[in-house]
């Protein structure tokens, strides 16, 4: 079993403009909602190439009913545990700019805390147990971290950053997908050479994680692999429209190639090809817009 924890869900509302003016009244292209929260892109993304998954965290309020509905739209498995007050709407702005207006999230009560926490007692030695993304302030980095480490019973997969990932790594995970910014935050580093993101990853895999997943945006992305191997997958060429959800994706398009007995280059070649699929469009890619990019012979 997969299991994504997203801790703080979301509407995205994605609004086109021209351009953006502030201290003036703006009107919309166009406008698209999507149910977000790294860990339901990742179910999604999944469930779009095949897989199912089971898609938890907290929710509240009416747009709690919406996401729960979204997710039921995609064919997602759910097990949300309800918590006080509304989850959150986000509003992203494409002007040209990416501009994003995230809201902070609801309040996650102790009985809500204590159910979730019990879910994960739940996890076996083989499920997949991925958390993805940022908590509402409500929640502690204490508790976030509580939650990780309930689930070290299970594979445990990490995309988060700052002291969150930092936390996990002490836990020796199954997988952390840093992007290169999240990356050389753990080092301390403002910047890195594709070498020195070799070497970073290196001493994450030395230090007990068993996976280090890359995001490089425009570069591509790097695995350092559990049977101590390291590829390099060079971006497929395309025109980005979108950034978000893209990482998310490349996590989902390599748990689906491990999930589906791929080797660890050939994950990654998917994982990259559900990235840059979804970096070309808005809202997250199809399943056809991956295995097209996932055949290619060349990408660059």
């Amino acid at each position: 079993m997969i299991l994504t924890i997203t801790c703080n869900p979301a509407l995205d509302y994605v609004m086109r403009l021209p351009a953006l003016q502030t201290g003036a009244v703006n009107r919309s292209e166009g406008e698209i909602l999507i149910a977000g929260g790294k860990g339901i892109n990742v179910s999604v993304v999944l469930r779009r190439l095949g897989l199912d998954s089971t898609a938890s965290g907290f929710l509240a309020g009416f747009v709690g009913e919406e996401i729960l509905r979204r997710c039921a739209a995609e064919g997602i498995n759910t097990d949300f545990v309800r918590t006080d007050g509304c989850s959150r709407i986000n509003v992203k702005l494409r002007a040209g700019l990416e501009t994003d207006i995230n809201a902070a999230g609801p309040e996650i009560s102790e009985d809500a805390y204590d159910c979730l926490l019990q879910k994960l007692s739940a996890l076996q030695g083989k499920d997949v147990a991925v958390f993805a993304g940022s908590a509402p302030p409500s929640l502690s980095e204490e508790k976030y971290a509580a939650l990780m480490r309930r689930a070290c019973s299970a594979r445990l997969a990490v995309d988060a950053s700052g002291s969150l990932l930092r936390r996990a790594v002490q836990m020796r995970p199954w997988l952390i997908k840093p992007n290169r910014e999240e990356l050389c935050g753990l080092f301390g580093r403002k910047g890195a050479t594709l070498s020195e993101v070799r070497q970073m990853a290196r001493e994450l895999y030395g230090s007990g994680v068993k996976n280090v997943l890359v995001s490089l945006g425009a570069e591509g992305a790097f695995l350092c692999g559990e049977s101590g191997r390291e590829y390099f997958m060079p971006a497929y060429a395309g025109d980005a429209v979108d950034s978000v959800g893209a990482g998310d994706s490349m996590l989902a398009g390599f748990l689906a190639g491990r999930e589906s007995g791929f080797g660890e280059e050939e994950s990654l070649r998917l994982g990259a090809a559900a990235g840059a699929a979804t970096a070309f469009c808005v809202g997250l890619a199809s399943r056809g817009a991956i295995l097209q990019l996932f055949e290619k012979k060349d990408r660059t």
